[in-house]
Order: structure tokens, then C-alpha cells, then sequence
């Protein structure tokens, strides 16, 4: 269960399963909430705001989780459902398969562009496939706050789903 709808949360902070991914240096540049008053289904969905006084360089906001239950060799589709509110460079999904220390693959939506126009919830996906001596799968949801000033990304229903079975 990787808690993709965020329903489940032990505080008001961050839902089971999930932390939020901020250095003490960049934090006064974003926050990240659980928030209970805007989602796609539940009740629930995770945030993040970039604040107005984000400075003119990238730096990447995520949420991040590490996925247990996935199999070597197999082939996966992970789709999650995102609303944006002033954004002008859009979210993705982020997956890093590792071999203890060392990084030996990824996956990511990052080359799907979203309608930033559009405030309703849109969906994202990508598939992806386990590599041999993946150790470690980390998952992460994300925006750069680079260009998007005071701008705010919800991501809900977030799910994995295999494709294939070799």
C-alpha cells in the first residue's frame, strides 16, 4: 500500500508513508501540507506552495516515499492526478532505482506538459520497468519552484499498477 490517495496520516503534516523532501536552506522558499480541503477522491491530497519570493533558480520540491512489493523484471504504470493554481512550469513523478549506494535507472513524466490554464485535475503517467539488482525504488512528486512564484500543485490517486508479467 503506498497510501497514493494520502488518506492515511498520523498528523495534520504528512500522510503515512510520505515525507517531504526540504533542506533547512531552501525551505523559507516552499511549503508542503496535507490538505483536507482540496482533492480529486478521498479526502485528502498532498500540496505543494512555492512562494512568492522563490528566487530566479531551479530548485526541486518534492514529496517522496520509498515503494516496497515491486518485482524485478516487470513492467508498471504509475498514474497520478495533479491540479495546478498559478503554475507556469509543471509537476512530475519521479522513480530511481537503486543498487544499494549506486543509481542504476529512472523514470519520470517530466516531458508531459500539462495545460497550466487549466485548474481542473489532470492527469500524469508513465511507464516504467524494474531493472535487475534494484535494491531500492524511491518515488518522488515534485515541481520546480523556478518561474512559478506564488503558484501551488496538488497531487492525488497516485497509483501503480504492472502491465506486464514476464
Amino acid at each position: 500500500n503506498i497510501n497514493g490517495g494520502f488518506e492515511n496520516a498520523v498528523d495534520e503534516i504528512a500522510p503515512d508513508g510520505w515525507s517531504a523532501n526540504k533542506l533547512p536552506q531552501i525551505k523559507k522558499y516552499a511549503e508542503f501540507s496535507l490538505d483536507n480541503s482540496v482533492s480529486h477522491g478521498g479526502n485528502k491530497s498532498i500540496k505543494i506552495s512555492i512562494l512568492k519570493n522563490h528566487p530566479s533558480q531551479s530548485i526541486i520540491y518534492n514529496w517522496v516515499r520509498r515503494l516496497d512489493g515491486l518485482n524485478v523484471g516487470e513492467t508498471y504504470e504509475l498514474r497520478c492526478w495533479v491540479k495546478l493554481m498559478n503554475i507556469k512550469i509543471t509537476p512530475f513523478l519521479n522513480i530511481e532505482f537503486w543498487n544499494n549506494d549506486l543509481s542504476i535507472g529512472s523514470a519520470s513524466t517530466s516531458k508531459k506538459i500539462l495545460n497550466v490554464k487549466n485548474n481542473s485535475w489532470q492527469l500524469i503517467k508513465t511507464v516504467f520497468f524494474v531493472p535487475q539488482a534494484t535494491t531500492k525504488i524511491i518515488l518522488s512528486a515534485g515541481i520546480n519552484g523556478m518561474n512559478n512564484n506564488g503558484g501551488i500543485v496538488w497531487f492525488d490517486d497516485l497509483t501503480i499498477s504492472m502491465i506486464s508479467n514476464n
